[in-house]
């Protein structure tokens, strides 16, 4: 009997979910390589993909619905939902969603969110629920970066990933931003094949990437003292980078914060200023 489609997600997020229930080294098998997912295991373990799940609720799952992700033919999205009783449809608290890619013919985990299918959670986001409720639940404190999390240090860090995961994670990046920046130090490795001699001056030159994509306070200077490096250099570098990987503000690859507010975009682009907007170009999302 030939498998569906439907068959397979639910397959793939079952076995996904009860290998990290049992802190299953297999769960490797269900997760695409170099993904959200795979990066968050590499670096907090299995709890940090078991809280965005909401595992913490310990009921029984349910698969409520699949659908597609606008443009991507190899992407899927799925939500599950928690039953507190049967009979009760979960509540929008109780559902997280997974999107899952098909590799080599098999669908795989690729991130976690923990919202409805249709309403991505951003760390932005979360941060204002964590804020503004006096009780906000642990998958929303994890992905605000509120709550306290140990990093387990699986040795898949190179010399550069090492200082400036300690460093923002020091600063007080949340998890989904530092897993943004290994994805952007991989790519740039990939794409750039660096030669260097100081990894602690492409260290800087993340951290100072995400902050300048989190639409941070923190300056050139400042993080270029915090690291012991050039300011000038480090300019460079984020130049170096920039032409690389096409970096630009609101950068779905490596942004956690989302899209910009869809009334400050249109103020933007009836300036006729430049869309995308070039990373070292400045911005102002109060003007």
């Amino acid at each position: 009997m030939v498998e569906s489609e439907i068959e397979a997600l639910w397959n793939t997020v079952r076995e996904f979910v009860y290998a990290l229930q049992r802190r299953d080294p297999t769960v490797r098998r269900w997760v695409v390589p170099g993904s959200e997912a795979d990066i968050l295991l590499d670096l907090y373990g299995e709890q940090a993909l078991l809280t965005l799940l909401k595992d913490y609720l310990g009921r029984k799952f349910i698969l409520l619905r699949s659908g597609p992700v606008p443009e991507e033919r190899t992407l899927r999205r799925v939500e599950i939902g928690w039953v507190k009783r049967e009979g009760l449809r979960p509540t929008t608290e109780e559902r997280v969603t997974l999107q899952l890619r098909r590799v080599r013919g098999r669908w795989r985990v690729e991130d976690v969110w923990p919202s409805p299918l249709d309403a991505p959670l951003t760390v932005s986001q979360a941060r204002e629920l964590a804020e503004r409720e006096e009780r906000a639940e642990p998958a929303i404190l994890f992905l605000a970066g509120r709550s306290p999390v140990s990093l387990e240090g699986c040795g898949e860090l190179d010399d550069v990933e090492t200082l400036f995961v300690l460093g923002m994670e020091q600063e007080g990046f949340s998890p989904r931003e530092i897993v943004r920046a290994v994805r952007l130090w991989r790519d740039f490795l990939r794409l750039g094949r660096p030669a260097y001699r100081k990894p602690a001056l492409y260290a800087a030159t993340v951290h100072y990437a995400l902050c300048l994509l989190g639409h941070y306070d923190d300056t050139r200077q400042g993080i270029a003292a915090y690291y012991g490096v050039n300011p000038r250099s480090l300019g460079a570098r984020l130049a170096e980078m920039e032409k690389h990987l096409h970096l630009v503000h609101f950068d779905p690859r490596y942004s956690a914060l989302g899209p910009p507010p869809e009334a400050w975009k249109e103020r933007w682009l009836a300036s006729g200023r430049p869309w995308p907007i070039p990373l070292r170009q400045p911005v102002d999302l109060g003007e």
